[in-house]
């Protein structure tokens, strides 16, 4: 029988998930610690550049543990809210979770949301206080909070350094000896859980999979359930971290399959594959993901749309929350209509599309789905996304946090007062998208953090805020805001508009309206051309004349409203 272990590092941002996953492939073996980069399993360059985990990576380890040898599949996974879909995605593939807490910082929102997620699942949760060597490392208050939070008793915590290696061989006999083994199969057919995949332009769709049911191997004729789609095995591996071939496969393995699929729409992240012809059930993965910041793209190129279409589905490939459909703009041309888990996501997506495939884009100013729930015909009476947040935070910074949440339309919870507060509020999504990240970092000078899931649609009071531009409505400008922050987001709109368009030969109206309403308005003057400069000498009537016809010009390109708005106008507009 073989010997395996799965399992995951799961924590907040800037814990040491990564830095820990580097020591565990030294002590096994996997590289050589003189000969390997930091953080090798955070290989995607915008990792490394905004120093976070975005993407989960596994990895295969073997280790000899009291004369046995064991097969240890790590994945370490992102830490940040916007990516907690690859935690989840993670979590059905393993049997244990390393739940990894900063000496320095305490338990952090993330890790709260992660740890529920773990439980949820059964699996076994090894809690570990990392950065014992630091100086400012407050040791004994970390054992409380996860004592308190996790009921367990106090020696079960491990006690490691990931930086220097204390503790990390002792933590990783622990997962061994507490970590189960994945389940035995008695099926013969083989079924397999797809939990992230991409593109190889050689070998089509690469799909990683848990196998949960029999074998997988080269030549295995396999069904995809949810596209049903066929599938010739070109080659099955495992990940050390690059691919590395078997011969096969079985149950209990975290892997990899060679498709030479082509159309990456037919291999889903949470599908299952099965034997040919075999009548076995699709796995339960896990939730399928609901985009909640909603943004439109558009190539600065018009020529380039395929290219962007293509670039999309690529990304797409492992990025089950990516979601896009073709939309028109009569200023921006042909692009996207794409949905983002968060303002990170949207991001890092748009991060991607420059540096990883040369695209050249527009992306609009993101905004949340409002729902119209009247019939049709009727008035139109609409609900917004609401976000159930637990926020944890010093207790010095209570009385800023409740005063920033009641400033964005949150509507208290309760409050859990240990030794560090933990406070849960209902708030608007379309509060958390804008500036709340940033002004939570800044009244708890960055000490605060926080996490969200969608609860439910409310109510609200909101209507479209429209730009007009000489009386012209221009869609990528307008938006949807509730009534109370309507002036406000209609005063800055114009503003910015008056500042980035620029001057024209006829006056520009710049309009924001609101419920039927002109709420702000501004004017950009127009410029003064000397139409009767090359005038020497005559009578008066020749310059009226110029002057008349410069006037009638100028009247007719008002009336047309044909307002020149340059790209970069938009791009500045957006990145704002």
């Amino acid at each position: 029988m073989r010997n395996i272990r799965n399992f995951a590092i799961i924590a907040h941002i800037d814990h040491g998930k990564s830095t820990l996953a580097d020591r565990l492939l030294e002590l096994t073996g996997v590289v050589d610690p003189s000969q390997h980069e930091e953080q090798l399993l955070d290989r995607n360059p915008i990792s490394r550049e905004r120093g976070i985990t975005i993407k989960l990576a596994p990895v295969h380890m073997e280790y000899e543990y009291k004369g046995t040898v064991y097969e240890l599949n790590l994945i370490d996974t992102p830490g940040h809210v916007d990516f907690s879909y690859e935690v989840e995605r993670t979590l059905a593939c393993v049997e244990g979770v390393v739940l990894l807490v900063d000496a320095t910082k305490g338990i952090q929102a993330q890790t709260i949301a992660h740890t529920y997620k773990a439980i949820e699942q059964n699996l076994e949760i090894i809690p570990v206080i990392n950065k014992i060597d630091m100086p400012q490392a407050q040791i004994e208050s970390t054992k409380k909070q996860l004592v308190q939070f996790l009921g367990v008793a106090e020696d079960s915590i491990r006690m490691i350094s990931a930086k220097t290696g204390t503790g990390v061989k002792e933590l990783l006999e622990e997962v061994i000896r507490l970590v189960p083994a994945p389940a035995p199969s008695a099926q013969q057919a083989a079924r397999a859980l797809i939990f992230d995949s991409y593109y190889d332009t050689y070998r089509g769709v690469i799909a990683f999979v848990k196998v949960f049911d029999g074998a997988l191997k080269t030549n295995d004729a396999l069904t995809l359930c949810a596209t049903n789609g066929e599938v010739l095995i070109e080659e099955v591996g495992t990940f050390t971290p690059e691919l590395k071939p078997l011969n096969a496969i079985a149950a209990g393995d975290i892997g990899y399959v060679a498709t030479r699929l082509k159309d990456i729409h037919q291999v889903r992240v949470g599908d299952t594959m099965i034997t040919s012809k075999s009548n076995l059930s699709p796995i339960e993965g896990y939730k399928d993901v609901v985009p909640m910041v909603f943004s439109s793209i558009f190539p600065t190129d018009p020529d380039d749309y395929l290219a962007l279409k293509t670039s999309l589905d690529k990304l797409a490939l492992n990025d089950s929350a990516l979601q896009y459909e073709a939309v028109y703009s009569k200023a921006l041309g042909s692009g996207f209509k794409t949905g983002f888990l968060g303002m990170l996501h949207a991001d890092v997506v748009r991060q991607r599309l420059e540096n990883e495939f040369d695209m050249s884009i527009v992306l609009t100013s993101p905004t949340v789905e409002y729902i119209n729930k009247a019939p049709e015909g009727a008035k139109a009476q609409y609900e917004e996304p609401i976000a159930h947040v637990t926020i944890v935070t010093p207790q010095e910074y209570t009385g800023v946090v409740m005063k920033l949440c009641e400033e964005s339309r949150g509507v208290f919870i309760n409050m859990d007062n240990q030794s560090q507060v933990i406070m849960n509020y209902d708030i608007p999504l379309a509060e958390l998208i804008t500036f709340f990240f940033d002004k939570l970092k800044t009244v708890t000078s960055g000490y605060a953090t926080l996490q969200w899931e969608l609860k439910e649609y409310r109510p609200v009071d909101a209507d479209r805020l429209v730009i007009l531009l000489n009386l012209e409505p221009v869609e990528e400008f307008s938006e949807f805001v509730v009534t109370e922050r309507a002036y406000q987001r209609g005063r800055d709109l114009v503003d910015k508009l008056k500042e980035l368009i620029p001057r024209q030969q006829f006056e520009v109206k710049i309009q924001a309206h609101y419920k039927g309403k002109v709420i702000a308005s501004s004017r950009i003057a127009p410029f003064r051309k000397d139409v009767t400069a090359k005038l020497y000498g005559g009578d008066r009537t020749r310059k009226d004349k110029l002057l008349n016809k410069q006037k009638e010009g100028k009247k007719k390109m008002k009336n047309i409203g044909a307002v020149e708005v340059p790209k970069d106008v938009f791009i500045k507009l957006f990145k704002n």
